[in-house]
């Protein structure tokens, strides 16, 4: 009887913990290659994509997709367009 109580309590701390975690989200950051020199807003062809800071990855990543090659790229935020793009959002 012990044994059953202790085992109900311990599956009841294992779900409560559980629920606390994170199910979504990247635990590394997406720009760890560098950036990628866009000259113009031109080049870029869909939405741009903010990442704020997190527990994960403590940098501010702004991801675009190039009209040139139709991959997704990772521009400076620290640049005069990653700071014209993070006005923007």
């Amino acid at each position: 009887m012990k044994s059953a109580l202790i085992i109900a309590c311990l599956t009841c701390l294992l779900v409560l913990s559980v629920q606390g975690q994170l199910t979504t989200g990247s635990d590394k950051c997406n720009c760890l290659n560098g950036f990628y020199k866009v000259r113009s807003l031109k080049l870029i062809k869909t939405e741009v994509t903010i990442h704020k800071p997190t527990a994960f990855c403590p940098n501010t990543e702004i991801i675009v997709i190039t009209t040139t090659d139709n991959q997704r790229r990772c521009v400076n935020p620290g640049s005069p367009l990653g700071r014209i793009l993070l006005k923007r959002s």
